[in-house]
């Protein structure tokens, strides 16, 4: 892809997630003047903020992806092409998420009318499907040539992380399809800041850990190989010898 195609495709790319964050805000408030519709749209205020919390994560993990992997081919192309698509799909379930979400945070267990169940199977499809798309994206990125070890160790643990969403995304919506165990369906997002936080921890960003650490440095091994070269062995022959 030429600089110019990069450029056009990610303009594209960030008018895609502007949009899907108005449609956000466009399904949370009204178009009238009078007071309940003021409080209604400052009772979303709380779902608005994760929804674009959210939105803002998968956002930025493109413009990351973008500065790894530059300009990119057909595949890359491909990859953004299919995230703009899941975007625009997984604005609607996300938007009934977090409305869900921060009414049973202010205590409004009558906020969300309709099957929880079916909700975060919606939900946690669209979350497996955009977080497994960013992990393709960032191993896409491991393909530049010329990547530098950190900025390739970077692509990695990314990919990594992404891994995680998605697996914790599946698990979810697998809970969330049987009757028995629907309600542990939301608990599983809960555990992402510990499994990431742990990963993140033990993960090796730098690339050192399987460097081999030389004992001297090369010019130091050179002058070693020449003292010995220049050594009389017979000293020490005779001292063997004594």
């Amino acid at each position: 892809m030429t600089e110019r195609e990069t450029s056009r495709t990610d303009n594209f790319t960030d008018a895609a997630f502007a949009f899907a964050v108005t449609l956000m805000v466009v399904g949370a408030g009204g178009s009238g003047v009078d007071g309940g519709t003021l409080e209604s749209a400052v009772a979303a205020i709380p779902s608005f903020i994760i929804g674009f919390a959210i939105m803002a994560m998968f956002w930025w993990s493109h413009v990351r992806w973008r500065r790894l992997r530059g300009a990119g081919d057909w595949r890359s192309l491909l990859l953004t092409l299919l995230l703009i698509f899941t975007v625009l799909i997984y604005v609607v379930p996300l938007r009934a998420m977090a409305a869900s979400f921060a009414a049973f945070l202010s205590g409004n267990l009558d906020g969300f009318r309709g099957s929880i169940r079916r909700l975060f199977t919606v939900y946690g499809i669209g979350f497996a499907a955009m977080s497994a798309i960013t992990a393709l994206l960032f191993r896409d990125a491991l393909r530049r040539v010329d990547l530098p070890l950190p900025e390739r160790r970077e692509a990695i643990g990314q990919s990594c992380i992404w891994t995680i969403l998605a697996a914790t995304g599946v698990a979810s919506t697998s809970l969330a399809l049987m009757p028995a165990l629907a309600q542990f369906a939301p608990l599983l997002y809960a555990t992402l800041p510990f499994s990431i936080g742990i990963f993140a921890w033990r993960f090796d960003w730098a690339g050192t850990a399987g460097e081999a650490q030389p004992l001297l440095a090369p010019g130091d091994v050179e002058a070693a190989g020449d003292d010995d070269r220049g050594a009389d062995p017979r000293p020490l022959a005779g001292q063997h010898a004594e």
